[in-house]
């Protein structure tokens, strides 16, 4: 085989699996169901990456002692947490579980960390890019009204839509960048 149709080759199994990953998420996004969570975001910058926030979910921290049943979760496990919508809009978890939950919506995760009574659960939806020179505005509001619009789809898998502050949906394109 020439050189010529390996590259191609090459070209084309890469175009595939970009193609593949984008139609993954975009599944999620399009047949997923929305739910808002209250996040804390951590950092807004990355010298590499360029300006992404990091964000922290009540949900990313499960005290093992307010489950129901003796689970023992080690760090890579895979874990369901089952979400209930509250009135409010807000979602959160009312139980984790090592079993897929059925006929509800839930949210899958993988331990990062695991204590003898408290693990660090990574859904991935832990960051979240945003144009240059702009993440000011969240890193401004850290901890303080900052929510996520989240797709969630029927196998547990979540992709964030969009970042809120104070219940409106942040619009990048009228904010000033602001260079560091």
């Amino acid at each position: 085989m020439d050189k010529k149709k390996i590259f191609i080759g090459l070209g084309i199994f890469w175009l595939v699996i970009l193609g593949g990953f984008i139609g993954f998420k975009e599944f999620t996004v399009k047949t997923g169901q929305e739910v808002l969570f209250k996040t804390i975001p951590v950092d807004p910058r990355d010298l590499f990456r360029g300006d992404y926030v990091i964000l922290r979910y009540e949900m990313s921290s499960v005290d093992l002692s307010k489950l129901s049943g003796a689970l023992m979760f080690l760090v890579n496990d895979t874990i369901y947490g089952e979400i209930e919508i509250g009135k409010d809009g807000y979602g959160s978890i009312v139980n984790f579980s090592k079993e897929v939950p059925q006929d509800k919506l839930f949210i899958k995760g993988v331990i990062n960390r695991a204590g003898a009574n408290n693990v660090q659960v990574e859904y991935g939806i832990e960051s979240y890019f945003v144009p240059a020179g702009k993440g000011y505005v969240i890193e401004d509001r850290r901890g303080d009204g900052v929510d996520a619009k989240v797709s969630v789809d029927r196998f547990g898998n979540a992709v964030i839509k969009t970042l809120l502050i104070d219940e409106n949906e942040i619009d990048f394109k009228s904010i000033k960048a602001k260079n560091k």
